[in-house]
């Protein structure tokens, strides 16, 4: 009797303290730390009307937790179409650190990392120089590797390996696609070997090697991050009928914009598997949240991989010295003569939270971006 009492005068001396001049104590203790819904709130409230079209989404502790969109996938100049969070469009570089997540999830299957080197990888009979033997796949996913770009295709990438590099390493920085287009060959034969490639023609190989990117990428990473439609994700514009091109007149397809000059009809860009590597996936900014979220889950790639991704930019370009503590990001940035274009971004940050932030036109209001998100996410903690 005298327990239940005791209990019940305890009770009554919280609710009184509740009640009294303590109240805004105790409740702040209650709703501190990182708000998701105070950081959507904060990306729309900087993101409209200040681009054309946009969407993002917000991953936190392995899932997506929220997201937003807003403006116009087509403008009135094209036949007006909303811009909503299911809206996919071209995802520019940020396509690397999808490339990047495959390349080291397929060396860690192979008891590999990322110090492999290129000439133990790729076919003896491309008869690399010796200058560029000492070339690492860190090195082609850092950008450090000093090659000379010659094209796009299996036998200019092929090239580009017998040329000697103009030196290697973090003094040689060079950002160039040719790298990560390299990484469509490169994936094929660290899962597969060089054998099947020998005796192909240049043209065979290419499509050996671009469609085993393409479903790889598929079946290891979007379908292993949880996303529903998987199988059906691709290079370039698509639909549920599979790929997508300009003789289709698929009005849902987003067309990319000069928000500065209205006037401008919108355009698009056609990239096919065969281009795959450093851009070209076409995903929506749930879909792209969701393979950020599966890399931090330990579902992609180890836990320690992850850490040496970021840190080692290996499929990101840098970081942001935030309130909270250092922020990985990556950005894709595609435009035309007229600068009619795309900018995405995907940004890690130290409590498991991720972003992917798409929007469909280049020149905006913004200004940076990255900034923005960086202060948007700054200012979500209560």
């Amino acid at each position: 009797m005298k327990k239940t009492i005791k209990t019940a005068t305890i009770a009554l001396a919280l609710t009184a303290a509740l009640m009294s001049g303590c109240e805004t104590t105790h409740l702040d203790l209650v709703n501190t730390g990182f708000d998701a819904e105070l950081f959507r709130k904060n990306l729309k409230a900087s993101t409209d009307g200040k681009t054309v079209g946009y969407s993002f989404a917000i991953s936190q502790n392995g899932k997506v937790v929220k997201f937003d969109a807003g403006g116009s996938a087509r403008t009135q100049k094209d036949g007006e179409l909303a811009y909503d969070y299911l809206t996919r469009q071209g995802t520019g570089s940020t396509s690397k650190t999808i490339t990047a997540f495959a390349v080291l999830q397929a060396l860690e299957a192979k008891g590999k990392d990322e110090k492999a080197r290129l000439v133990d990888l790729l076919p003896k009979w491309w008869d690399i120089p010796m200058e560029n033997h000492p070339l690492t796949v860190a090195m082609l996913l850092q950008h450090y590797a000093g090659l000379t770009p010659v094209g796009k295709d299996y036998k200019s990438l092929r090239e580009s390996m017998q040329i000697p590099t103009t030196g290697y390493g973090k003094a040689h920085y060079k950002y160039t696609n040719n790298n990560y287009s390299i990484c469509r060959v490169l994936l094929f034969c660290i899962v597969n070997g060089t054998t099947d490639l020998n005796g192909l023609s240049d043209e065979a190989a290419d499509e050996v090697v671009s469609q085993f990117y393409r479903n790889y990428v598929r079946q290891n990473i979007f379908k292993k991050a949880g996303i529903p439609n998987w199988s059906q994700i691709n290079v370039g514009p698509w639909n549920e009928n599979g790929p997508v091109d300009s003789e289709s007149g698929d009005r849902r397809i987003t067309l990319y914009y000069n928000f500065q000059q209205p006037n401008l009809a919108g355009v698009t860009t056609w990239t096919t598997y065969l281009q795959a590597g450093p851009g070209g996936w076409y995903m929506n900014s749930p879909e792209m949240s969701a393979v950020l979220a599966a890399g931090e889950q330990g579902k992609l790639v180890s836990a320690a991989m992850m850490k040496r991704m970021k840190e080692d930019f290996m499929g990101y370009d840098g970081t942001r010295d935030g309130k909270y503590g250092t922020y990985y990001f990556k950005n894709g940035v595609w435009a035309d003569p007229q600068t009619r274009g795309i900018y995405t971004v995907v940004m890690h940050f130290p409590n498991n939270v991720q972003v992917a932030w798409h929007s469909n036109a280049r020149v905006t209001q913004l200004g940076s971006p990255e900034t923005l998100i960086q202060k948007a996410y700054d200012a979500s903690w209560r």
